[in-house]
């Protein structure tokens, strides 16, 4: 029983040494490499623009005259920084270092940075930012055509639950 549980206890021990925690450096390095600061800060600026011209179309920026649509523009602005604040590098970086800790291990950020920083890695790095701007466009495309047919079938429901006592 006594060689068992020694046993156990080496093996529980090896795989917390395979399953090591990686450090904050190690996190800042990986999210260096496979260029986290750019794809975000991409994300964020599409963020930005959608942002502002959805506070633009629910003020009805269109039907404004030239004194309310400076109002409508200030308001955009303002939602804007708001954004920037919460969603830039630094602040995202404090939420996703735990994240990252919790996820990964310090052998998988490792092989991680070494595939990152080969040529093969920088070029799939490179085309990520490309790739997540299709992505979001056919998210959004996919959006005009899906929303209407929700509205709709909320109208009929709520029509429905209207019409039943």
């Amino acid at each position: 029983m006594l060689r068992k549980t020694l046993l156990i206890g080496l093996m529980t021990a090896s795989s917390m040494v395979y399953a090591a925690t990686p450090s904050d450096d190690l996190i800042l390095k990986f999210m260096e490499v496979s260029n986290v600061k750019g794809t975000l800060e991409g994300m964020r600026n599409n963020a930005d623009t959608a942002l502002k011209a959805n506070m633009l179309q629910s003020l009805q920026y269109a039907t404004l005259n030239d004194k309310q649509k400076k109002i409508a523009e200030e308001a955009g602005e303002k939602a804007v920084k708001v954004q920037q604040e919460y969603l830039s590098y630094d602040a995202i970086t404090k939420l996703i270092l735990p994240l990252y800790r919790k996820t990964f291990t310090q052998e998988e950020l490792q092989a991680a940075i070494k595939f990152y920083s080969s040529p093969e890695g920088r070029s799939i790095n490179q085309k990520m930012p490309g790739l997540a701007g299709d992505s979001m466009r056919l998210t959004s495309e996919l959006n005009q055509k899906v929303i209407p047919q929700y509205q709709k079938i909320a109208q009929d429901a709520a029509e429905r639950i209207k019409q039943t006592k």
